[in-house]
């Protein structure tokens, strides 16, 4: 900033305005501040507006000169319709469960990277991590239907071992669904425990051992509450995630496995005033997902602060 000033003044039609920030620090703040707050505003806050104001309408689009009559309807159809309340239900049911999961498979891989392996191969297994991010998402859900198929890799090798006589059951049910996410996750709760658990100094651990505490100790007493604030970034991340999946579900779950989000999918892509009943479901999903990460980040703090 200091040499664009400078730079500035050598032009005469800018000299005022140059001199102008340089003696009003608020100024220069808010034009530093003003791209990411008018993205925030036109990218993110005003299509949801927009979305939360098209939920009300009784039909959209409007025709020309029509003004728009409001209605509950969309939200009193969610109500009535048990299939729309089950797959709700099921979302978050499923969102908490995979997060859990997620956590507890990704966490000993987080801290094997961040204290086990040494300093200098860190950033690789961290980028071996990563790559396969680097594809689309409806990619890798094709490769687990070639894993997880009747004659995919893994029932093949099964029945080659001759583990099993016939094929398992492995992909359009709970257990393709539960192993997508968790791959699909997986990055969004590695990079929050890594840098939480790298921040840890590794004398603690070694005081705390050389002192006679069990390795179990060591994680309860030390690792963990050190680790918190990864554990919650990556599950807020992980939870939010899955409650929004659309096409993950529909390729690897089965038919008794969908999620709200491919339901508001299928309300959208229906013919007629299908916009309203698709935005009251929307506001819907992502109200009850910010209420809930909003009573974990307070539960959270309420013990941080107790403690």
């Amino acid at each position: 900033m200091t040499r664009l000033l400078i730079l500035a003044r050598r032009f005469g039609p800018y000299r005022a305005f140059a001199d102008m920030l340089s003696t009003h620090p608020r100024l220069r703040y808010a034009l530093v501040a003003v791209v990411p707050l008018l993205w925030i505003v036109v990218a993110d806050i005003a299509p949801l507006v927009r979305m939360v104001l098209i939920s009300f309408y009784e039909r959209f689009p409007l025709p020309p000169g029509e003004t728009p009559s409001f209605t509950l309807a969309q939200y009193q159809a969610f109500v009535d319709r048990p299939l729309y309340l089950s797959a709700f239900v099921r979302t978050f049911v499923f969102g908490g469960l995979a997060t859990l999961l997620t956590l507890v498979v990704i966490f000993p891989i987080a801290y094997y990277i961040s204290k086990v392996v040494p300093r200098d191969k860190r950033l690789r297994l961290l980028l071996l991590a990563i790559a396969p991010f680097w594809i689309s998402e409806v990619i890798r859900s094709f490769a687990w239907i070639l894993m997880l198929a009747n004659k995919g890799a893994i029932n093949s090798f099964l029945i080659w071992t001759g583990l099993i006589g016939r094929p398992i059951e492995l992909l359009y049910n709970n257990i393709s669904l539960t192993i997508g996410v968790l791959y699909l996750t997986s990055l969004y709760m590695l990079l929050p425990l890594y840098a939480a658990l790298e921040k840890i100094d590794d004398r603690l651990i070694e005081a705390a051992s050389d002192l006679g505490a069990s390795r179990f100790a060591i994680l309860r007493r030390i690792i963990m509450p050190l680790s918190r604030e990864g554990i919650i970034t990556g599950c807020v991340l992980v939870f939010l995630l899955v409650t929004g999946l659309y096409a993950l579900p529909q390729l690897l779950g089965g038919p008794s496995n969908t999620l709200f989000a491919s339901i508001i999918g299928q309300v959208f892509s229906r013919a007629g005033d299908s916009w309203p009943l698709g935005s009251a479901f929307s506001v819907i999903l992502i109200g009850t997902s910010l209420v809930i990460v909003a009573i974990f980040m307070a539960l959270f703090q309420s013990r941080r602060s107790r403690a």
